[in-house]
């Protein structure tokens, strides 16, 4: 048998018996068919699903059968970060000549830390498309070196090294990827079938989660700066040299939506909602109609949308669809200072009687314990939560903000009056401060109190508290 080119390698948070992250970063399955359409024999490997499939899975065994030429671990949500890196040291035991890289979000924050580990080799900064094709060419066909390769860092006998040049995604690299086509990953019947991304509070609608779900968005980029955000427009300058928003070409939308019901998808859950994007996103559900494709959806508004948009999607997709709101506060003013796309309660109470009357099922986000907030703003999301109960019948969801590296928060704690819990690699690696905890304190709450603020919102929705691990 014959060497595997490049193995991707997903690994989600194990807490005992539950797993969490087990959605791949969006990016994964697109990487992967792209280094394929170069030639390149790639698997992805989820290390989540696998021993569901097969008790007796071993990494060690599977890397060993595999003997990939490159292994390629994607570090992109932070919760996942002991997880990945812990999967990066067994492929390193598995197979010791194997170059093993990293990238996504996490990664691309602690780039330089995570390329000082001795079993890895590198880590790619930002959008990987067009770097990780170079690499490939660096490492399975010897041309060139590691120097040669955009938002590369690096470790050599020599030190380390951080290549200054910077690559983006482009409008018409983006056309040819594949988000939806899952062909490359063992098990995909088993993944598609999973309900992966249960975020809704246990006890609320919705919260026994959602299988057979596609996971797709409508482009990259933000032109907001919500602080608590790592996908934000100054986080993604950051991390992806990325400025404004970039578009999706619409025969590329409409391709991954076939992928994605070909392998079994009956929602499509999508989290891109800028409005400079919505015209866009307009003529998908235009090629959606057109092409007669049913499924439900799971769609995050940013912020309140007109009423003929939030029609357009109610009349794409099936009944069941949700409508997801995240305000994330009772008190307008916390509001303001903390969302790019800040909006009134009314506005917001008046978004989800329009979504409801469209005939779209409503679900709406919020947390305790936000940077500036005190106990009073605390007080006015439980009134807020009630009102919105009274009047309408959305289900409720409350969560703590977790730290997301990058962000605003994180890059300058001191402006929002926090206290970093997380702020190294190894406190993230670590799981540093209050299980479940979102990783900081502010002026006016330390970690546990916001759990117990986040508990007492969810008494005031007439739902559990919260349990000992994340959602």
């Amino acid at each position: 048998m014959s060497r595997l080119d490049a193995l991707f390698i997903h690994a989600p948070r194990f807490d005992g018996t539950r797993r969490e992250v087990m959605v791949m970063p969006l990016g994964v399955p697109a990487l992967a068919n792209l280094l394929a359409r170069d030639g390149r024999t790639v698997e992805i490997l989820h290390l989540g699903i696998e021993p569901e499939v097969d008790p007796s899975f071993s990494i060690a065994r599977a890397i060993k059968e595999l003997d990939p030429r490159l292994a390629l671990v994607p570090l992109h949500f932070n919760p996942q970060t002991r997880a990945a890196i812990d999967a990066a040291r067994w492929v390193r035991q598995a197979a010791p000549g194997t170059p093993i890289v990293l990238g996504g979000l996490t990664a691309t924050v602690f780039a330089r830390d995570l390329a000082s580990l001795p079993f890895v080799d590198a880590v790619v900064r930002g959008d990987a498309e067009e770097p990780l094709r170079r690499l490939a060419r660096v490492i399975l066909d010897g041309e060139g070196s590691f120097a040669d390769v955009p938002n590369l860092v690096w470790r050599d006998a020599t030190g380390l090294h951080q290549n200054e040049a910077r690559w983006a995604l482009d409008h018409e690299t983006a056309g040819g990827l594949e988000h939806g086509n899952l062909r490359l990953l063992r098990h995909r019947e088993a993944y598609v079938a999973r309900a992966l991304y249960a975020d809704f509070s246990e006890g609320a609608d919705g919260s026994a989660g959602y299988p057979f779900a596609a996971y797709l968005n409508a482009g990259r980029g933000c032109t907001a700066d919500c602080a608590y955000c790592g996908g934000s427009r100054s986080a993604q300058l950051l991390t992806s040299a990325r400025t404004g928003v970039l578009l999706y070409p619409i025969e590329k939308l409409v391709n991954d939506v076939r992928d994605a019901v070909a392998h079994g998808a009956k929602t499509l859950r999508t989290c891109f909602d800028p409005p400079e994007a919505r015209a866009h996103v307009g003529r998908w559900l235009d090629a959606i109609r057109a092409e007669g494709i049913t499924l439900r959806a799971i769609y995050d508004f940013w912020l309140p949308a007109p009423r003929a948009f939030i029609d357009d999607v109610a009349r794409t997709f099936t009944a069941g669809s949700v409508a997801v709101y995240s305000p994330d506060c009772g008190s307008e003013a916390v509001r303001r200072r903390l969302r790019g796309y800040a909006y009134s309660n009314d506005q917001l109470l008046r978004a989800i009687a329009e979504s409801e009357s469209a005939g779209l099922s409503v679900h709406c986000f919020f947390g305790a314990g936000l940077p500036t907030e005190t106990l009073a703003d605390v007080d006015e999301t439980a009134r807020l939560i009630e009102r919105v109960q009274r009047e309408t019948g959305a289900g409720i969801s409350v969560t703590p903000m977790f730290l997301d590296p990058g962000n605003a928060i994180f890059r300058d704690p001191e402006r929002y009056g926090v206290r970093l819990v997380r702020r190294a690699l190894k406190d993230f690696y670590e799981e540093r401060g209050t299980p479940g905890g979102p990783g900081y304190e502010t002026e006016h709450f330390t970690e546990s109190e916001i759990l117990a603020a986040c508990s007492r919102l969810l008494a005031a929705a007439g739902l559990p508290g919260l349990g000992p691990s994340r959602r």
